[in-house]
């Protein structure tokens, strides 16, 4: 078998794999989704939805900023091909998939292996730092995310702020990549970035609170900050626990506790649920879109 064909080969498992898992990720709850479903308004459905893209895309731009801190510059409907088909990696147990993944897809534009990872691995840990510090911040003002003392919250607020300095983001960055290449960020780069995961944290948040029914104009304000910390500590649980694909069932667990005093257990089960379909249907759209779309010309811009 040539090795042409033995990497189609290797990406249709791929792609066999992750439907396979996402779907394996809703066991058991298809009933419970459909009742959810049925009880969401249209409307917040389709707000929700919405949010739910817009973030997704904007993670999208961080990703290939990063990548271009190091040097490499991907048109554009190239570049967002090699992050949502890569971005489906996470849908397999394990944390290496969807690193793999855009390597692979990244290669054909003249971007080392050793480049790639290291540009996922720094978002991935600006993704990290930037979700911790806005848990943490908010457990520090007072708001009940996550069951622990203020102190703890002020301790790692500070903690993900310093993880969030040039300094930090570019050495880890140099190190994945080796002579491969430097990552270079300036304050003014990681300020953007800081602010795409901060539209990210908020668009997610929105779209749970566009699913909870009855949510007055006034309360809007108070649930948008309460999802906003409890989504961003569910993600870093679900990071942690790199065996579930895409933080299944660690995610939702986390999210139901921590959005459930302010909603009740009913209505946060059904959000959480509803809010992982969102998602995944979300990455499977932008992914197979990307992949339709993608650029015609396959010159790399540096």
């Amino acid at each position: 078998m040539s090795r042409q064909r033995l990497r189609t080969v290797a990406r249709a498992a791929f792609l066999v794999a992750v439907v396979a898992f996402a779907a394996w990720g809703l066991q058991g709850s298809w009933r419970d989704l459909v009742v959810a479903l049925s009880s969401t308004p249209l409307p917040g459905l389709a707000v929700a939805a919405g949010l739910v893209l817009l973030g997704l895309l904007t993670t999208c731009g961080a990703w290939l900023r990063l990548l271009a801190g190091y040097g490499h510059r991907l048109p554009r409907e190239d570049g967002r091909r090699v992050f949502f088909v890569g971005q489906l990696g996470k849908y397999i147990p394990g944390s290496v998939w969807s690193m793999g993944a855009h390597a692979d897809l990244a290669r054909g534009f003249g971007v080392p292996v050793r480049v790639t990872v290291g540009t996922s691995l720094a978002f991935l840990g600006l993704n990290v730092a930037t979700a911790g510090l806005l848990a943490f911040g908010m457990l520090a003002a007072g708001m009940p995310t996550l069951p622990l003392p203020r102190w703890a919250g002020l301790l790692g607020a500070l903690g993900c702020a310093v993880a969030l300095t040039p300094p930090v983001v570019a050495r880890l960055g140099t190190l994945v990549a080796g002579s491969a290449g430097t990552l270079r960020l300036t304050w003014g780069a990681l300020a953007v970035l800081v602010g795409r995961m901060a539209l990210t944290w908020t668009c997610y948040a929105g779209a749970m609170v566009a699913l909870i029914p009855g949510t007055t104009p006034g309360h809007v304000a108070e649930l948008l900050a309460i999802a906003a910390g409890g989504f961003a500590a569910a993600y870093v649980v679900g990071v942690a626990v790199v065996v579930a694909p895409a933080g299944v069932g660690a995610r939702e667990v986390t999210l139901v506790a921590l959005l459930s005093p302010a909603v009740g257990l009913a209505t946060a089960t059904a959000v959480a649920l509803v809010t992982r379909v969102l998602h995944t249907t979300a990455d499977l759209t932008l992914a197979a879109v990307s992949a339709l779309r993608r650029g015609r010309s396959p010159a790399v811009q540096r």
